[in-house]
């Protein structure tokens, strides 16, 4: 006779786990409080924090504050939302300081090694971005694109491709514009800014420049609402686009294969403020599995629902001493329930079936599993789950502190144990409207800190870490933050705004305001201008490259003759 398991249930929705650990009514982040890894080349490990220890860097893991990214013979890039991107050279080492929240928009990085690349597309306010450095503190006033080199002999350099950002030091603040540049050691500048041949002179520059070139590429069709606008040219190499009311446009992953659902090819993170945190390894899943919802359809298969709310994964949880287990869900925030190829949108009936194709069930050691793909029952396996019923009940999932990243045990359940699953009722979020889109005929090794790194310089007494209160050097004129040197009130883009001006871009005002006074041509700018110096340890990353939605990813350096877009790294003409 065939044993009963009763496994008592109840669906959780985007704030999934999170909010059943906190108590909380509502998330605190945003669409921009999770950075996305969007491309590596060569080796790159993450340290989460001190409880998890390190682990290698894959594409689409989210990153979070407080993390540190490190790479030794590779590099990688960083998509921190609104079309901006941080990209690290080899042996490059870059701490979270601080990501996007309710209530604050401040993105705050810090460079303890090596070199990077800023790329500011989108800046709805000023200083609202910031790189710090063990000698000196940058603020972004304008878009732009920006290179920040910390070197081995105590130094950094900065380099202004295009773009205005603030410089803070010890002697105070500067302002630095497009093709200039300025050395920084210890908080005290090596004169003033000076201009410089924005070219491209190394492996890193040539890179950047063919990740910029990559991002740039428009499609002609735009499907997708505007907060995740900046996924369209990768869906559209991934998969094809349907029209299925009433919905509008959904997308239809290619390449999949029969046995494929969503949250199976990939693996659970816990993350600090979303909790269980799905990685995709689907080189296009970061999109379509924190954003939207999913949906069915007999002759078309799994197709995505764009949505423009974050989270950290938007699935169905169940659990209990023994099986964890979880379903996708449904536009109308019900799991999705998949038999012989009908699909039930509004399945409301007391027991889920355990036949269903969208249903994922793991032993519970498994739940941090590194490919949940391989840990998943399949077949057999899944007939004793006989009925799923509905409870209100549950207990955190929170993992204990210290433990480190489980691999795939196999460990089946202890003989007699109970098995009972449950999980707390949580409010989910419902979507009261299919969503907005726009028609197709708009356009619109790791290790720590080693103890030789260099830290900002301080004469007084060293201050506890995380607070906020200045202190001032010896002979300094400026008061320092634990974080770094402070921006000036004095210098703000806006005050040379023209008032009287119509263009949209905070630069063009800028130097509208200025006039032809306060720059020079490029013609007669060469007289004067020095050579940007190669800092990069020259190296290129290893020759495998893993990019996010990319069939043909790029390899370590950009191929000569390729057409570039505006706003790249210029070459020697």
């Amino acid at each position: 006779m065939k044993k009963l398991i009763i496994i008592t249930a109840l669906f959780l929705f985007s704030v999934g786990l999170s909010l059943a650990q906190t108590g909380e009514d509502e998330p605190k982040y945003t669409n921009e409080s999770f950075a996305r890894l969007s491309h590596i080349s060569g080796s790159v490990y993450i340290q989460k924090g001190a409880e998890q220890g390190f682990e290698d860097g894959v594409v689409n893991m989210p990153i979070e504050e407080g993390d540190r990214l490190g790479t030794t013979d590779g590099r990688a890039e960083l998509y921190l939302g609104k079309k901006t991107y941080v990209r690290l050279d080899n042996n490059t080492k870059l701490e979270i300081m601080s990501l996007p929240k309710k209530g604050s928009d401040l993105t705050r990085l810090r460079v303890l090694k090596g070199n990077i690349y800023l790329s500011v597309n989108r800046l709805d306010e000023e200083k609202t971005v910031e790189v710090h450095t063990p000698d000196a503190s940058f603020y972004v006033l304008d878009e732009g694109l920006y290179r920040i080199d910390v070197l081995e002999n105590r130094k950094t350099d900065i380099y202004v491709f295009r773009g205005v950002v603030e410089a803070a030091g010890e002697e105070g603040s500067l302002l630095l514009k497009s093709e200039q540049s300025i050395a920084v050691a210890e908080g005290r500048y090596n004169g003033r800014p000076v201009r410089f041949l924005a070219v491209a002179e190394d492996t890193f520059d040539r890179w950047s420049e063919d990740r910029e070139s990559r991002l740039a590429v428009q499609v002609a069709a735009r499907r997708l609402p505007g907060e995740i606008e900046d996924f369209e040219a990768e869906l559209e190499e991934s998969g094809d686009w349907s029209w299925i009311n009433p919905y509008g446009w959904v997308w239809v992953p290619g390449g999949v294969g029969p046995d494929w659902r969503p949250y199976y090819n990939g693996s659970w993170m816990w993350m600090s403020m979303g909790g269980w945190t799905w990685l995709p390894y689907d080189p296009w899943g970061w999109v379509t599995f924190h954003y939207g919802r999913w949906g069915w359809y007999g002759g078309l298969g799994w197709y995505w629902i764009p949505g423009s709310i974050w989270g950290p994964g938007w699935v169905g949880w169940w659990w209990g001493a023994d099986y964890y287990a979880w379903a996708p869900l449904g536009w109308w925030n019900y799991p999705m329930v998949i038999v012989d190829n009908w699909y039930y949108p509004n399945w409301t009936r007391p027991y889920y079936p355990y036949n269903s194709r969208a249903l994922t069930v793991i032993h519970k050691d498994q739940l941090r599993a590194k490919d949940i793909s391989r840990a998943a029952l399949r077949g057999d396996s899944l007939k004793n789950f006989d009925k799923i019923t509905l409870t209100g009940q549950g207990r955190a999932l929170k993992p204990a502190s210290g433990q480190g990243i489980t691999k795939n045990a196999g460990g089946a359940p202890a003989a007699g144990a109970e098995r009972i699953i449950k999980a707390p009722a949580v409010k989910g979020v419902e979507p009261k409207t299919p969503p907005t889109v726009r028609s197709a005929d708009k356009s619109g090794q790791a290790g720590g800190i080693s103890s030789g790194e260099r830290k900002i310089r301080s004469k007084d007494s060293p201050q506890a870490q995380g607070s906020d209160t200045p202190r001032k050097q010896s002979g300094s004129t400026v008061r320092k933050y634990s974080f770094g040197y402070p921006p000036s009130p004095a210098i703000s883009i806006k005050k040379y705004l023209d008032r009287s001006g119509t263009s949209s871009s905070i630069r063009n005002r800028f130097y509208q305001s200025l006039g032809k006074s306060g720059s020079s041509s490029k013609s007669s700018s060469k007289s004067g201008s020095v050579s940007r110096g190669s800092s990069s340890s020259g190296s290129q990353g290893s020759k495998g490259s893993v990019s996010s939605g990319s069939r043909g990813s790029s390899s370590g350096s950009r191929s000569s003759g390729g057409s570039r877009p505006s706003g790249g790294v210029r070459k020697k003409g």
